[in-house]
């Protein structure tokens, strides 16, 4: 009898390691649609957070990658950036930078239904995985565009701060947008020294007080 037992806690317990244990995942974490109904989240609750809008830009990218540690601001980028900038993103992936999809402006997936939808499987093509955030190039969410990233486990993100023309003063849960578009950019080293100045949280972390662990487990 007491074998019977020691037999079945010794699987009981085997069983749980296997499902707890990650093998040879990027994150022990796995989250997706991280709300009840299609929401736009633009602001957190436990610090502050730094994303950036990439759409053109190559050597200073480079630069400012080389020397970002974590924890990192979270990138979202736009499939054009993605074709042409490979390399770029291999050196995003190899360091295990967060990085979501960057779309259009929000008008113009009422006038094209399948462009959500496309982007998406561009993405997962490139990067091997869906898109676990998606913000629109203008900040606009329509209702369309809600419901469809809801039945895809797409969270969308928005945020409630942006950098203009001066660094923003940031207070706890603010989620801060910087723009690196051809014809609207912030100065990198600017950039990098903010980057520098304070502890930004990641977005799970900032809004739901998730904590992100990025390990590699032998197999």
């Amino acid at each position: 009898m007491k074998r019977t037992l020691l037999l079945v806690g010794s699987f009981t317990i085997l069983i749980t390691l296997f499902f707890i244990v990650p093998r040879n995942y990027p994150s022990i974490l796995p989250v997706f649609q991280l709300t009840e109904k299609p929401t736009v989240i633009s602001k957190g609750t436990y610090g502050k957070t730094v994303t950036i809008d990439l759409t053109f830009g190559k050597e200073e990218i480079e630069t400012l990658l080389k020397d970002l540690k974590a924890p990192y601001p979270h990138f979202f980028i736009s499939t054009e950036w993605m074709e042409r900038s490979a390399p770029i993103i291999k050196t995003m992936q190899d360091k295990h930078i967060p990085i979501g999809l960057l779309g259009q402006d929000g008008a113009i997936y009422i006038e094209d239904p399948a462009l959500f939808q496309k982007e998406v499987d561009h993405f997962e093509k490139v990067m091997g995985e869906k898109p676990l955030w998606f913000r629109t190039k203008d900040y606009q969410f329509p209702v369309e565009v809600q419901e469809v990233a809801w039945q895809q486990e797409v969270n969308l993100l928005s945020s409630s701060k942006y950098w203009d023309e001066e660094v923003p003063v940031l207070t706890k849960g603010d989620v801060l947008s910087v723009p690196l578009h051809q014809e609207e950019r912030v100065d990198i080293k600017q950039l990098t020294k903010l980057l520098k100045s304070q502890s930004f949280l990641p977005i799970e972390q900032n809004i739901f007080g998730l904590k992100m662990n990025t390990k590699t487990f032998p197999e």
